[in-house]
């Protein structure tokens, strides 16, 4: 027989164009217990593409592998039972692989890891354990398991507080694209705990919302509106609170509705402004309810639409 590592290697080359030929070189290679080949076999198995799919066939595949000590087999088994592919939930097993994925080195793995402990999926709570495994992660260059790391760091969970190691994480996992990562570094720039101040706030704002962390794009808006860290500009204000009131917030609406009311940064119009005013109530704005109450109260409701309520 053709050396296994060769058939799998034919068999990839084939997988786009022939995935039967490809499938049946992987059955071939793994007719020998080649783990590479059994691993082969269970991806195609479970998307169904060269042969008939069957997850539970895939199962044993990935799990022949594992035992015979291949860590991506062990990884996708974790990810199975986690409730993936239609496979039944077993919190347990999903934690077993996962951790023996990471231990044998499968960098992958240790974010999940990480997470199962932090949250105690599968078994007991232990942060520790959790930050042990996001510091690892963070360190083989997983953006977001910098990011944890610094709000573990930041609040003393798993660790000992240390607010210069958090920012430095926080930095890094802002600096590699993590939107929330980039809010946090914005909200520590304007309390001066980062130099850059105000308008270093506006700019990471800005990275966050153009990643589309809507909380961001909401403090930048406030930050225009104000004309805290960037020239004070009622049109860029209205414009990205209007971004926000799309996703149905209360305040953001609210403001909206304000803007449309006075005529800041949009035409005036206060049949618009009323409508906003309406939604945010119904969207749980105190303010606007209030508003909205005392406009009834007044009996003026005959002269406006009052939308939402």
């Amino acid at each position: 027989m053709e050396d296994p590592m060769s058939l799998c290697e034919r068999a990839v080359s084939l997988y786009a164009d022939d995935p039967e030929g490809a499938y049946a070189l992987f059955s071939e290679a793994a007719s020998s217990g080649f783990p590479n080949a059994l691993f082969g076999m269970a991806e195609m198995k479970v998307s169904g593409r060269g042969t008939e799919r069957d997850v539970d066939g895939a199962v044993e595949l990935y799990t022949v592998a594992a035992e015979a000590g291949h860590p991506p087999s062990m990884y996708r088994l974790g990810a199975l039972y986690s409730g993936t592919e239609g496979l039944k939930e077993d919190p347990e097993r999903c934690r077993m692989w996962f951790e023996r994925a990471a231990e044998a080195g499968f960098v992958q793995a240790y974010p999940e890891i990480a997470g199962i402990y932090l949250y105690g999926y599968g078994t007991e709570p232990d942060p520790s354990r959790a930050f042990d495994w996001y510091r690892k992660a963070a360190e083989a260059g997983d953006p977001l398991s910098m990011f944890k790391v610094g709000y573990m760091c930041s609040e003393g969970v798993g660790t000992s507080a240390d607010e210069q190691e958090a920012i430095r994480m926080f930095r890094m996992a802002a600096v590699a694209g993590v939107p929330e990562a980039m809010f946090k570094m914005a909200v520590l720039a304007d309390a001066g705990k980062v130099p850059g101040g105000k308008k270093a706030a506006a700019e990471w704002y800005r990275s966050a919302s153009d990643a589309g962390l809507i909380p961001a794009t909401f403090n930048l808006a406030t930050m225009y509106y104000e004309g805290q860290g960037v020239e004070r500009d009622m049109q860029k204000a209205f414009e990205l609170y209007s971004r926000v009131a799309e996703t149905g917030d209360g305040d953001a609406l609210m403001l909206v509705g304000r803007m449309y009311f006075e005529g800041l940064g949009v035409e005036k119009d206060q049949v618009k402004g009323f409508e906003f005013f309406g939604r945010a109530a119904a969207a749980g704005n105190q303010i606007a309810q209030e508003f909205v109450q005392d406009i009834r109260r007044r009996q003026n409701t005959q002269f406006v639409k009052i939308d939402g309520l």
